[in-house]
Parts: C-alpha cells; sequence; structure tokens
C-alpha cells in the first residue's frame, strides 16, 4: 500500500514536468523512489524478515533504523599523480589533459582526483548509488606546445546516479554489470550545451585456479547527448569558425591481472585501451583512437582498520614508453 501511494505520487510529479531539466528531475525522483522503496520493505516486521532466506540473521536484529544504516555505504576516493621520471619535479603527466603522445603536451600540475559515492544495498542482489567526482592541482599552471596552459583549478565533473546488476557467475568467471545516468551538472557540460549522458560498465572476471591470482576485463561504453554535437563558435569578425566536433560515444577496455601475496599485500596491473566517436560520426560505427594506450602497475596495501580500505602507490606510463610520460603516484580508499 505505501509502495503504491509512493508510485502515484511520483507519477503526479513528474508528469508536471516537461523541459530538459525536469527529465534529470525525472531521473532523480526514479532513484529516490527505489531508495524509499527499499525503506519501506526495511521496516516490515522482524518476523517477517526472518522468512527471507536470502538475509542474514544479523540483517533481521536490532532498530529499523541500523538495519537502515548497514545497508548504506559512504566511499571516498583519492588519487594523486605525481611527478614523471624526467622532467621538472612540480609537473606531472596526465593523458587526460589534452589526449596526445607527443613531446610537450599532457603537463600539468601535480594534482588529486577525487570521488565521494554513496551506496544504497536494497537485497543481496541489487544495489543503488550516486558520485560525484573532482580534480585540484598543487603546483603552477604548466604551458605546453601550441601555447595550451592547464592550470591548478579545481574542477568538478558531471554527476552520475548509478544501478549495480546481480552478479552473474559462470563455469568461466563472473560478470559485473553497472549502469549509470550522467547529469550535466560540471562546467564543461553546460559549456558544451550537453543534455545528458549515460554510461555501462561491464567486468569479466575470470575463475583461476590459484586464489592468489585475480584476472579479467573490464570495458565501458559511455554515450553523451548534446543540443548540437557540432558546436560552432562566432568570431570577433563576425564569421563562423570551424565546428568543433564533441565528444558522443567513448568506449574503452581494459585487461588486468593480480597478484595477492597475502591478506595485506597485492600487486596489480592493468592496460587501458579506448576509441570515441565525434559530432559528425554520431550514430555511425565509425570509430577514431581517442586517448594514448596506457598501463599502470600499483602495490596496494589493505590496513587492519575499520574505515581505511587500502592505500598503494603506482607507476603510470604509455604503452609507447617515454620517463617525461611516466608518473608517480599515490592512492587511498576510505568506506564508512
Amino acid at each position: 500500500m505505501v509502495l503504491s501511494f509512493l508510485a502515484i505520487g511520483f507519477t503526479s510529479v513528474v508528469a508536471t514536468v516537461n523541459s530538459t531539466a525536469g527529465d534529470h528531475i525525472k531521473i532523480i525522483l526514479a532513484f529516490v523512489l527505489i531508495i524509499l522503496s527499499s525503506s519501506v520493505f526495511a521496516l516490515k516486521s522482524n518476523r517477517e524478515l526472518r522468512t527471507m532466506e536470502t538475509i542474514s540473521t544479523d540483517m533481521s536484529s536490532g532498530t529499523p533504523a541500523k538495519k537502515f544504516l548497514k545497508n548504506l555505504n559512504l566511499g571516498y576516493y583519492q588519487q594523486f599523480l605525481g611527478p614523471t621520471l624526467s622532467g621538472p619535479s612540480d609537473e606531472t603527466y596526465n593523458v587526460y589533459q589534452e589526449g596526445m603522445d607527443t613531446p610537450r603536451s599532457g603537463r600539468a600540475p601535480l594534482q588529486s582526483f577525487h570521488t565521494l559515492s554513496l551506496r544504497y544495498k536494497i537485497s543481496q542482489l541489487w544495489t543503488v548509488g550516486g558520485s560525484v567526482a573532482a580534480v585540484n592541482g598543487y603546483s603552477d599552471q604548466v604551458e605546453n606546445r601550441g601555447g595550451v596552459i592547464n592550470n591548478g583549478d579545481t574542477t568538478f565533473f558531471n554527476t552520475r546516479l548509478s544501478l549495480f546488476f546481480p552478479t552473474v557467475s559462470k563455469s568461466f568467471g563472473s560478470f559485473y554489470t553497472n549502469f549509470s545516468y550522467e547529469l550535466p551538472t560540471s562546467e564543461i557540460a553546460k559549456e558544451n550545451r550537453q543534455r545528458s549522458g549515460w554510461v555501462i560498465g561491464e567486468t569479466l572476471s575470470f575463475k583461476l585456479p590459484s586464489y592468489k591470482w585475480t584476472a579479467g576485463i573490464s570495458g565501458q561504453l559511455y554515450r553523451i547527448f548534446y543540443e548540437n554535437s557540432q558546436r560552432t563558435a562566432v568570431l570577433p569578425n563576425g564569421f563562423r569558425a570551424m565546428p568543433t566536433q564533441l565528444q558522443t560515444m567513448i568506449l574503452s577496455v581494459s585487461p588486468y591481472a593480480n597478484y595477492r601475496f597475502n591478506d595485506r599485500y597485492q600487486l596489480g596491473s592493468t592496460v587501458v585501451m579506448d576509441w570515441d566517436q565525434r559530432g559528425f560520426q554520431e550514430s555511425s560505427r565509425e570509430f577514431n583512437n581517442n586517448l594514448p594506450h596506457r598501463a599502470r602497475l600499483t602495490g596496494t596495501y589493505f590496513p587492519s582498520l575499520k574505515y581505511l580500505t587500502s592505500v598503494g602507490l603506482f607507476t603510470q606510463a604509455l604503452v609507447k614508453f617515454r620517463p617525461d610520460t611516466t608518473a608517480l603516484g599515490a592512492e587511498v580508499a576510505v568506506n564508512f
């Protein structure tokens, strides 16, 4: 009965919204409805919960508030991108800054990437959540070839709302799938008049004979929608510049392999390859090489602390190795 009232209320709200911004509100309200619905289930009697075989004994004990909080997870991840093997010590190489593999490109201030995520476990199989990310620099701005300047200003990325699907297990491995809806909340998205976006993530983790080894392939398909994917700027003299072909799709594939020495230490490796479509290529089968292929080697420590999940040190390099594009860094993950 309560779920019916929630559904009726949600329908009446979205019926009054017709604008593009309203479409984003619909998506947000849909996720709120899911969370509210799951909380209603959580508030049912302990007697009814005990009849569900998929819920453990400790989940069916305690107050409703504790049960709700037990299913809620707040996570924070930070990655520090430090100096390269050659070049100034107060500069790093960030392939995402320009997407080129040429000398004196992609140089940027030392910086950190941050992600804050909130997830709610609806059941033993389904999870919903949201995340926001940002990057900030620590050193002075850096000028690259062609006068391209990368500064250390704090930049926020688009907010994402996510749904995590049940794991599918096969004899050869397991599939992990998630879907995210992207809200155009960042400044660059507003500048490009982005309407929305979605991301499908898929990971195949192979079943290996040794528990110390984990290996698999991760993939991601990212689709972006604009008012016009071919943005034209008007010059001061009144003439129109050549249209900028905005990215409309990015496809990335990342094979990985990790070795777990023991409960505390792990050595991990991955290679990232991606391709994209731009502007006039939208809805076609034509793809371009996007960012240069890159590899990463990470040593991770898993401490026995309540909230600190892991800390790690890594080196990140282009597959076509050069010292000035090989950066050192560190990362930390916290969960509450």
